[in-house]
C-alpha cells in the first residue's frame, strides 16, 4: 500500500484517531444523461452533474448510514462507489478505495474478484436483482465457483449453510426461482449471498424497502449480528431515521446530490449541524418529542439544482449568501458540515 495507506490512515484520523479506514469514497462527483421527454422531440441528450465532491470513509467494524429524502441521490453514490451505476450516469472525477485499491481503476477481472469477495451487495430491489430464469441457490454460489477452488458439491454446502443463517429452508429455496419467493425471503436469499464469501465490507442499498415491520426487523437483526461477529464494515442507504440509532456508527446525511452533514450519530441526532439534518430528525415521528417538525417544499430535482447551498429556498435560516456561494465544509469535533451558518446556530436534535 505504500504511500496509499499513509494517506488514508492520515484521512481517517480526521475522524477518529483510532478507526482504521476500511472503505473510501473520495471527491466523487457523478454526472446523469437525461434523454428528451418526448421521443420526437427535438434536442440531444442533456448530461449534468448530480452529485458533486461526495466523500464519505467507512472504519473496520463501523456501520455507516447515508440517510436523506427520496430522490437525493444517495442510492446513486452507494452504486457508484462499486462501479455498479446503470446507464445514463458515470463517474466524472473521484473514486472510491476498498484496502487501498481504487475500484475505478481495476482491470474487470481484478474487479470482479475484489466485489465478488470482499465485497458484499445487497440490492434494494430483492426480486428483480435475481435471474428468474436460475435456482437461487447456484446464482448466489456464482462468486465462489468463480474465484475460490471449491468444487460444485462444497459451493453447494455453503450456500445451504448461508440459507439456514437467513433462516430460510436450505433445501426448498435453494431450488426456488426468484418468483417463487416473498419479499422477504427474496431479501434473506440476497443477503445470504452477500455474506456468503465472507466479505469485509456490505454495501445495502435500502435493505428494508417495502419489507413488513417483522420481516424488516429480522433482516436487521441478521445484518447487525453478522456485521458484530465478522468485524464487517458496512454502508448503508436508508430513509429510516430510527433505522440509523439503533445500527449505525456515523451518518453521512444527504440532500439534493451533496453531504451536508456528517458525523457520529449519537453527535449528529443530539446536536445537529446543519438545518436540514435538524429538521429531517424533527418530522420523524417517534425521534422527537412534542409536535413534528415538518420541512417546508419538495427535494428539488437533481437536474434543477441552483448554485450556492442547495438548501436554500426550504432553509428558515438562509441568509443572501447562502443563494449565491457554496458552503465550504467546515469540521465541528467529529463532525463535518457545510452551512454557512454552522457555528452560530442552535439547532434542536433528538435526545
Amino acid at each position: 500500500m505504500g504511500s496509499m495507506g499513509k494517506t488514508l490512515r492520515d484521512i481517517a484520523a480526521r475522524y477518529a484517531p483510532e478507526m482504521v479506514p476500511l472503505f473510501e469514497i473520495r471527491d466523487m462527483t457523478i454526472s446523469l444523461t437525461r434523454l428528451p421527454a418526448n421521443v420526437h422531440e427535438a434536442g440531444r441528450p442533456e448530461e449534468r452533474i448530480v452529485i458533486e465532491g461526495a466523500s464519505i470513509v467507512v472504519g473496520e467494524g463501523e456501520a455507516v448510514a447515508l440517510v436523506g429524502e427520496s430522490g437525493s441521490g444517495k442510492s446513486l453514490l452507494a452504486m457508484a462507489s462499486v462501479d455498479l451505476l446503470g446507464p445514463g450516469a458515470r463517474v466524472s472525477t473521484g473514486h472510491s478505495i476498498f484496502e487501498g485499491h481504487v475500484l475505478q481503476e481495476l482491470e474487470d477481472a481484478d474487479w470482479r474478484a475484489l466485489v465478488g469477495m470482499g465485497i458484499g451487495v445487497l440490492l434494494q430491489d430483492a426480486i428483480g436483482s435475481w435471474d428468474p430464469l436460475d435456482f437461487i441457490g447456484w446464482q448466489s454460489g456464482e462468486a465462489l465457483m468463480e474465484h475460490t477452488e471449491l468444487d460444485r458439491e462444497e459451493v453447494q454446502i455453503r450456500v445451504l449453510d448461508a440459507l439456514g443463517d437467513v433462516g430460510l429452508s436450505e433445501r426448498r429455496h435453494f431450488s426456488a426461482f426468484a418468483h417463487e419467493m416473498s419479499r422477504g425471503q427474496a431479501q434473506r436469499g440476497m443477503l445470504a449471498s452477500a455474506l456468503l464469501s465472507a466479505p469485509r465490507l456490505l454495501i445495502a442499498d435500502e435493505p428494508l424497502s417495502g419489507l413488513d415491520v417483522t420481516v424488516a426487523r429480522a433482516v436487521l437483526d441478521l445484518i447487525d449480528d453478522m456485521r458484530a461477529k465478522r468485524g464487517m464494515g458496512m454502508l448503508f442507504v436508508t430513509h429510516d431515521m430510527g433505522v440509523v440509532a439503533s445500527v449505525a456508527d456515523r451518518v453521512g446525511v444527504f440532500y439534493a446530490g451533496s453531504i451536508v452533514e456528517d458525523g457520529p450519530v449519537v453527535d449528529v441526532f443530539r446536536r445537529p449541524l446543519h438545518p436540514y439534518t435538524s429538521g429531517l430528525l424533527g418530522s420523524v415521528p417517534g425521534l422527537t418529542q412534542g409536535r413534528l417538525r415538518a420541512i417546508e417544499g419538495e427535494t428539488p430535482d437533481l437536474f434543477e439544482v441552483e448554485p450556492g447551498c442547495r438548501f436554500s429556498d426550504r432553509c428558515p435560516h438562509v441568509i443572501d449568501r447562502c443563494w449565491s456561494e457554496k458552503p465550504p465544509v467546515r469540521v465541528v469535533g467529529a463532525t463535518r458540515v457545510a452551512c454557512h451558518r454552522s457555528g452560530e446556530l442552535e439547532l434542536p436534535g433528538v435526545g
